[in-house]
C-alpha cells in the first residue's frame, strides 16, 4: 500500500509516528471541545419540532423601539445560532476526516514496520549465507544500528563468527549495542 501511495516510510519511521501522534492529540483536542455528533442531532431534533405555543406578542407596557431592539436581537440570535449548527456539522465531518486519516496512518506506520522487518530478515539470511569474513567487511561499514540490528537476527555462532573478523573497535560497540537491544528480531 505504502509503495502504491508514492511514499517510502522506511526511512521516516520517526516522523511518521510523531505526525500519528500529533492526529491523535489533536483529536483528542477536538473531541473535548466538541459535542458528540449524537447529542447535536438530538438537540437538532428538539428544535426543529414546531412549537406550539404561538410567538409572545409585545407586552403593553414596553415601548416600540425597545421591543422592535429585542425582536432584532432574538433573529440575531437565532441566525447565530444556526450559524453554530452549520459549524458544529462542518466540524464533525473535519473531526471524522481527521480520524479517517489517523487510521490510515496507523496502518502505514504498520506497512512500513512489517517492510522494514522484512527488508532485515532479508539481510539477515543475506549476511549468514556470507563468508564470515566478507561478512564483516560490509559489516563493518554499516551503521551501528542496522549491524545490530542484523546480527541480533542471526544465530550467535553466525554472528560471533562474523564479529571476530570485524576491528576491535567496531565489535565491543556492536557487542556493546547488542546487550542493549532489549528484544531481538522476532521470527514471523
Amino acid at each position: 500500500m505504502i509503495g502504491s501511495l508514492g511514499f517510502d516510510l522506511t526511512d521516516h519511521h520517526d516522523e511518521v509516528k510523531e505526525v500519528v501522534e500529533a492526529v491523535v492529540e489533536s483529536s483528542n483536542v477536538v473531541r473535548s471541545v466538541v459535542t458528540p455528533p449524537q447529542a447535536i442531532a438530538a438537540e437538532a431534533e428538539t428544535k426543529d419540532k414546531p412549537k406550539t405555543a404561538a410567538k409572545p406578542s409585545k407586552p403593553s407596557n414596553m415601548p416600540e423601539a425597545d421591543w422592535k431592539a429585542l425582536k432584532a436581537k432574538e433573529d440575531e440570535l437565532a441566525r447565530k445560532e444556526r450559524s453554530l449548527r452549520t459549524l458544529e456539522q462542518n466540524l464533525d465531518k473535519k473531526l471524522a476526516e481527521l480520524n479517517s486519516l489517523e487510521k490510515r496512518l496507523k496502518k502505514m506506520i504498520a506497512d512500513a514496520d512489517v517492510l522494514k522487518d522484512k527488508k532485515i530478515k532479508h539481510l539477515v539470511g543475506v549476511y549468514t549465507a556470507m563468508k564470515a569474513k566478507q561478512a564483516a567487511q560490509v559489516i563493518e561499514s554499516l551503521d551501528t544500528d542496522l549491524a545490530v540490528k542484523i546480527l541480533s537476527g542471526m544465530r550467535g555462532r553466525s554472528a560471533g563468527a562474523i564479529l571476530g573478523f570485524v576491528t576491535p573497535k567496531k565489535a565491543a560497540k556492536l557487542s556493546e549495542e547488542l546487550t542493549r537491544l532489549q528484544t531481538p528480531l522476532e521470527e514471523k
